[in-house]
Order: structure tokens, then C-alpha cells, then sequence
């Protein structure tokens, strides 16, 4: 069966047989059919353009949708790199920080054994330095004492001048 429009409806006619029906009874009924006809063509016409538009906009919200999930899995992956590249710049700044740390320590360390060798040679100097200043002290009273006694066994000049007379 074709689709009829409601002009078609409106113009069909139909053979006049005997004892028939009121031709202008149908008439009006089939004028009634096609008024309800074209009304529901228009619906239909309508709901069709709706329904397309609404498709439309589903199609749009559906993009969107994917967009903003794409968007949002980027995002977390750029967050989660972002994080662990923070991690490990963390770890290598905490790294260098212990190096540089156990360096320092190690320069005082070595710097602070050279000061006791230091102050150790020192000691060794001065005990050295003390003994020989010891041991000039100790000559020269020797030889004040030396003196001394040498002086006291030597007679006076004055004495020395009778003697020779």
C-alpha cells in the first residue's frame, strides 16, 4: 500500500452501486480522514525535525562528553608525571644535599686532623725549643758559676802588684 496524502484522500471517488452508501456522508468523512491526516503528517514532520535536532544535541553533549574525559585522562596523566618528575627532582636535590653534606664533613674532617698535626708539630717545637733554652740556661749559669769561682780564686790586682814586688 502507498502512502496517501490527504489531498489524494480527499479527491478519491468511488463507483455508485445500488443501495450504496451516502455519497455525500462519505464525502464529509473522508474530508474528516484527510483534515486528521494532514494533522498528523504535520506531527510527524514536526516530531521528526525535534527528534533530528534532538539527536543533534545528544551527538554534540556525547562529543563533549568524550572531550571532557579525554581532557580529564590527560590531566591526570600530565598531574601524575608532573609528581613524579617533582619525586625525583626531590630525590636528586636531597642527593646532592647528602653528597655535598659528606663532602663538607669529610674537607673538616681532614681539615681538623691537619690542625692536630698542626698543634702537634707545635708541641714538638716548643718542647724542643724548651729544652735547648733548658739547656743554654743551664751553660750559661755554668759559666757564671765557672766565673765566679774563677774570680773568687783570682787574687786583687792590688794584690797581684804586691806579689810581683
Amino acid at each position: 500500500m502507498q502512502n496517501l496524502t490527504p489531498l489524494e484522500i480527499q479527491k478519491q471517488t468511488f463507483a455508485r452501486k445500488l443501495k450504496g452508501f451516502d455519497p455525500q456522508e462519505v464525502r464529509a468523512y473522508l474530508q474528516l480522514i484527510a483534515e486528521e491526516i494532514e494533522r498528523l503528517v504535520k506531527d510527524v514532520d514536526r516530531l521528526a525535525r525535534e527528534n533530528a535536532m534532538l539527536r543533534d544535541d545528544l551527538d554534540d553533549h556525547n562529543q563533549r562528553e568524550r572531550i571532557l574525559k579525554d581532557t580529564l585522562l590527560s590531566a591526570q596523566k600530565v598531574s601524575e608525571e608532573v609528581k613524579s618528575n617533582a619525586r625525583k627532582e626531590a630525590e636528586l636535590i636531597v642527593k646532592d644535599a647528602e653528597l655535598l653534606s659528606e663532602r663538607l664533613v669529610s674537607q673538616a674532617m681532614s681539615r681538623v686532623a691537619d690542625l692536630e698535626r698542626t698543634i702537634q708539630d707545635l708541641k714538638v717545637e716548643r718542647r724542643g725549643a724548651r729544652n735547648k733554652l733548658e739547656a743554654t740556661l743551664d751553660t750559661i749559669q755554668q759559666l757564671l758559676m765557672l766565673d765566679a769561682e774563677q774570680e773568687a780564686n783570682e787574687l786583687p790586682i792590688t794584690s797581684m802588684h804586691r806579689l810581683r814586688e
